[in-house]
């Protein structure tokens, strides 16, 4: 089954909000003191939370079959 183009553009902007969101949520952090002055761990931080994301969405789709009904 192939998705409706809407249905795509949907789902791109729901990642870059998620993606934004993430990315201020650590960006705050690092204010707080979590990640002083460490550009490394804090930008593997953001994509690691962004691709638990993207698995918890999408992870279903490439390696699990879904029941059938």
């Amino acid at each position: 089954m192939t998705a409706s183009p809407n249905a795509m553009i949907g789902g791109a902007v729901e990642a870059a909000v998620v993606f934004c969101a993430v990315v201020g949520f650590f960006a705050l952090m690092s204010v707080f003191g979590l990640f002083p002055q460490e550009t490394v761990p804090l930008l593997l931080a953001v994509l690691g939370a962004f691709g638990c994301y993207i698995y918890g969405r999408h992870g279903s789709r490439f390696g699990r079959k879904a029941p059938s009904p």
